[in-house]
């Protein structure tokens, strides 16, 4: 009896945290009280490392290290050429359009911006933001990768990645399709749940991305306090730049737990729908650290982003290392899902 119990109050649990992680409409109200739930959550366990060797892996054991290949080439006829890998032009912005200055680049090491391509002609897309955090490795959200949820999923026919500028529709922006992507295991796999929200995709040729830098992350080794966070900040190409522009600025910490970061923005160009993604920086004293991944933002009337909740890089540091050390064998990718054994 007690274990049915147990079993129906999950459910409860987990339909609650699908309500207010829904990314159509949650409101501050509904974040709040179940945002709790995951302040004080232990960092991920130490999982036993299997010895793989080179590969090729089966799903399974992929699978029994946190590592969900997710890059979701759909069955869907494709185009014979990519009309999305050419970014369109346009006039640069306007004076009147902007009444502050972009953001600085170089105050956001490895920062980039990730389109889903939903349509065969490229004119659907998802926005989103990644991070550079190795040579050929990108960190970003999982549901900016793949949506499961069977009443909004729409074919994915490929993942870009876009090189950082203001405009990132300027002369010299460069565009390149992601080669395979990795979700945490424990991600839901749909837009109904934030915890592990996390993925790393991969860039097999990454000479457009030379000038991004490879950020640095607080690791699972090191003792961040709240204190040290009272300098944090996030930016992106979400709505605030109409998904265009660069836009961001100061995030306040209002809850620090292991696993998730709450914060509030503060004026009004901080993170908005479509900076999925996003690195949240803290500024420290050897530069900025990345800290968070953003999962999820409020959209309460005209408060659009005015609360955010990040994925804390040191709960996933070690995923993150476990995925690159397995998923990158003498310089390539082996973890495409057709080259799985049973894949």
């Amino acid at each position: 009896m007690r274990g049915f119990l147990l079993l129906v109050l999950g459910l409860l649990v987990g339909a609650l945290v699908g309500v207010i992680a829904d990314r159509i409409s949650p409101t501050k109200e509904m974040i709040d009280p179940l945002a709790e739930r995951y302040l004080q959550s232990s960092p991920i366990a130490e999982e036993t490392r299997l010895d793989f060797g080179q590969g090729p892996f089966s799903q399974e054991q992929l699978t029994s290290l946190g590592l969900e290949p997710c890059f979701p080439r759909a069955d869907i006829e494709m185009p014979e050429e990519k009309p999305w890998l050419v970014r369109e032009g346009g006039a640069l912005i306007h004076d009147d359009y902007m009444p502050e200055p972009f953001p600085d680049l170089a105050d956001y090491p490895g920062l980039i911006k990730i389109e889903g391509i939903r349509s065969a002609l490229g004119s659907e897309r998802e926005h989103c933001a990644a991070a550079r955090i190795a040579e050929h490795w990108f960190l970003t959200a999982a549901h900016c990768i793949i949506d499961l949820d069977l009443e909004t999923a729409k074919p994915t026919y490929d993942v870009i990645a876009i090189t950082p500028a203001h405009d990132v529709r300027s002369e010299g922006v460069a565009v390149s399709s992601i080669h395979g992507a990795i979700c945490h295991a424990a991600y839901g796999m749909n837009r109904q749940q934030y915890p592990n929200d996390v993925a790393l995709f991969y860039v097999d040729d990454v000479s457009a991305f030379e000038e991004v830098a490879i950020a640095q992350l607080e690791t699972s080794a090191m003792t961040l306090l709240p204190r040290d966070l009272t300098d944090t900040y996030v930016s992106g190409w979400g709505r605030n730049g109409q998904t265009r522009y660069l836009q961001g600025g100061p995030v306040t910490m209002t809850e620090v737990g292991e696993a998730v970061l709450i914060g509030d923005k503060v004026g009004t160009r901080g993170p908005n729908v479509g900076d999925s993604g996003a690195p949240l920086y803290a500024a420290t004293p050897e530069g900025p650290l990345i800290i968070g991944v953003l999962s999820q933002v409020t959209q309460d009337r005209d408060q659009n982003g005015d609360r955010s909740i990040y994925i804390r890089t040191k709960t996933v540091y070690d995923w993150i290392e476990r995925t690159m050390t397995v998923c990158e064998q003498d310089g390539q990718y082996i973890c495409d899902t057709d080259a799985l054994i049973g894949g």
